[in-house]
């Protein structure tokens, strides 16, 4: 074999060789969610919207925060990608499937640094009028190998309820029912022989949750509008302008009082706007004395900044128990808001204190919230139930005793301490 041969067979096997090595893997993921640094869940929103007596439309959201992108190599844009599988239930966990339905959402980002933002999908199901049911949802992120659950009760008993509706804004679909002071929004239905709207105005301001220990019973809203007005419809559409604050409940019946509800919130929703705000969310961790002084000082920043400096005992640390904290409020006001804020909620004054449980359990008419292993006996179960408003389908109670004193105290020390407990265990 002469050299000239040699160098050649050298060469196609130098480039076999590279060819045949499977590529290497480039994964980046988006930073912790901004709206809980405490958190790996996926954000996921859906609305449901009876189209007629045998057809649903589903809108989803997905949000990209904590999902995981790759590229096959380093010339090529970051890939995100979601198998999304959605059955329809008779009830949570139940065997038989109404409908179902499956596909994939997929994502792309030329930039290792990837912007969060929302990704949508939308599909029809088979439910008839006459039943409830339950949208299961099973996400699995492929980049990143792990599976997400979500659900949404579905109501279909008449053409009254919440999900006869369907909001927009902008000429898009909204996900969230909270608005701000003077937004124009769309509100739609499918049902031809409604000529007229009642619009009821509730006005009501709540303070923040008690303690779980607390003997006092909750605030509740009875339904006493301040005050209603009507709209006569020619069209399946209506236009509505938000008031300053409280919500609008629109109803299309005058024999019941089932219907949609807006709410106004601040423009920075589901975050925390301004010092004033900062210092009532700040309740559950301030003694009477601390959360007096700073609401009745012209000096409001200064003081709630003092508050986090002394508890923290360095900038850094009051930067990380206020990141920290504030974090959970926006997450508490994410998930747990209904006709008020989140962190005014059950659910959400345990969540902003205790953190994330362990596990939940739910059904449709309560969640158990676990904190520890359950094997052990200092284990906390925190049991909400649901309310039945026709508000919100998502207003819970919790199931209040004696037994939380020290464990509720205990962890309001920790802060004060600027000691962060990031998980349900202690």
């Amino acid at each position: 074999m002469n050299r000239r041969t040699a160098n050649i067979l050298f060469i196609f096997s130098l480039f076999v060789l590279v060819a045949c090595q499977p590529k290497r893997q480039y994964t980046t993921k988006p930073a912790k969610s901004v709206t809980n640094p405490d958190s790996d869940l996926l954000e996921v929103n859906t609305v449901a919207y009876h189209l007629s007596d045998s057809v649903t439309n589903f809108y989803v959201e997905i949000r990209n925060e904590n999902l995981v992108y790759k590229r096959p190599d380093t010339t090529k844009a970051f890939y995100a990608e979601m198998r999304v599988v959605c059955k329809l239930l008779t009830e949570p966990n139940a065997k038989k499937i109404i409908d179902s339905c499956s596909f994939y959402l997929r994502d792309r980002s030329v930039n290792e640094w990837i912007s969060p933002k929302s990704l949508y999908s939308q599909f029809k199901l088979k439910a008839r009028r006459g039943n409830n049911y339950y949208l299961d949802i099973n996400i699995l992120d492929i980049g990143k190998r792990t599976q997400y659950s979500s659900g949404l009760n579905v109501y279909k008993l008449n053409n009254f309820s919440a999900q006869n509706f369907l909001v927009t804004k902008n000429d898009t679909v909204v996900f969230k029912n909270n608005f701000l002071e003077g937004e124009n929004v769309i509100v739609q239905f499918a049902n031809p022989a409604v000529r007229e709207v009642t619009v009821d105005c509730f006005f009501k301001d709540f303070g923040p949750a008690p303690p779980p220990f607390s003997t006092k019973p909750p605030d509740e809203l009875k339904y006493k509008p301040d005050s209603i007005f009507s709209m006569s419809l020619s069209s399946n559409q209506f236009m509505l302008s938000m008031p300053v604050s409280g919500f609008y409940h629109v109803r299309t019946s005058t024999e019941s009082i089932e219907g949609i509800t807006l709410y106004t919130y601040d423009k920075t929703f589901p975050g925390v706007s301004n010092s004033e705000e900062m210092i009532n969310c700040t309740r559950y961790i301030m003694s009477r004395e601390e959360f007096d002084n700073c609401k009745n000082t012209t000096e409001k920043k200064t003081c709630i900044d003092n508050f986090w400096l002394t508890l923290g005992g360095s900038n850094e640390r009051a930067r990380e128990l206020l990141k920290r904290y504030y974090g959970r409020v926006k997450e508490a006001n994410k998930n747990y808001s209904n006709y008020t804020q989140g962190w005014k909620s059950d659910r959400g004054m345990v969540y902003i204190v205790f953190g994330a449980p362990t596990n939940i359990y739910r059904s449709r008419t309560d969640e158990i919230w676990i904190y520890g292993s359950e094997a052990n006996p200092n284990m906390l179960r925190f049991i909400f139930n649901k309310t039945s408003s026709p508000f919100t389908d998502n207003d819970y109670i919790l199931e209040r005793s004696v037994f939380y004193k020290d464990a509720w105290y205990n962890m309001v020390d920790a802060w004060r301490q600027g000691v962060i407990y990031l998980d349900g265990s202690r």
